[in-house]
């Protein structure tokens, strides 16, 4: 996150892969939440949301993807320390933007029916220090399994997908059958696309398994036999993005 000095204000700046909707709903819950002993009331116009705060001035603003958060605190405040509140207040713009924290250690692993590939790579995951995430081990907590899919995985950092040859696609007279990972694996692998963006989702496919065409950017890795074949390739992967040293 950038942060900058203009005068006396403190701006912070940082990229959201949100819609403005989803922003404007997570930025509301942060603020009625309070930040910093700080905000009194808030309102909205149009982008841009006015923070009404005793010993503070502030605005918080959507622009093309960017979140634009901008402070200006009064000398006379007394009770909360400068460094203090300004640190809180960037926490909480990155909490906003949705980008993934370095604490989190949380990694998904989506999987179709080949539970034994599935263990092998939880196990290497929680071999390096992270914290595997698989749906069917976690409590359901009263939700569908869209609304528990959707409860676990927005809390993830990371997703591997887990392409396994599970189903047998019928070929018609110019069409060779072929086999591919159940749908379910494919709508995950679209969600976490979007949710994380393409350099933190990981495609493990094993062996000859089709593989959805329009993917361009995302890491996919093959592996015959067994997921701690291309073990390195994982690591390195995870080293990439900061998760693991």
């Amino acid at each position: 996150m950038q942060k900058i000095v203009e005068g006396d204000w403190i701006v912070f700046r940082e990229q959201t892969r949100k819609s403005f909707e989803r922003f404007r709903a997570d930025a509301s819950r942060a603020l009625m939440g309070g930040l910093p002993g700080l905000v009194t009331s808030f309102e909205w116009k149009g982008l841009v949301c006015e923070i009404h705060s005793l010993g503070a001035e502030s605005t918080l603003e959507f622009d093309h993807g960017e979140i634009v958060c901008r402070i200006r605190i009064s000398p006379w405040i007394f009770g909360f320390p400068r460094e203090k509140i300004l640190s809180d207040i960037g926490n909480v713009t990155q909490d906003v933007a949705g980008l993934p924290s370095s604490e989190n250690l949380d990694v998904f692993i989506v999987h179709g029916h080949d539970m034994v590939r599935t263990r092998e790579l939880e196990r290497l995951i929680r071999s390096l220090g992270l914290r595997p995430i698989v749906l069917v081990d976690q409590d359901d907590r009263g939700m569908t399994i869209v609304e528990k899919f959707e409860y676990y995985a927005s809390a993830c950092t990371f997703a591997f997908v887990l392409m396994t040859p599970d189903d047998r696609t019928e070929g018609g007279s110019d069409i060779e059958s072929r086999f591919r990972a159940r749908q379910n694996v494919i709508m995950e692998l679209g969600w976490f696309m979007a949710h994380l963006g393409r350099q933190r989702v990981v495609l493990l496919h094993k062996g000859e398994v089709e593989i959805p065409s329009d993917i361009s950017g995302v890491v996919y890795i093959r592996f015959d036999e067994s997921v701690y074949d291309v073990e390195q390739r994982i690591a390195q992967r995870l080293k990439g993005v900061g998760l693991i040293a």
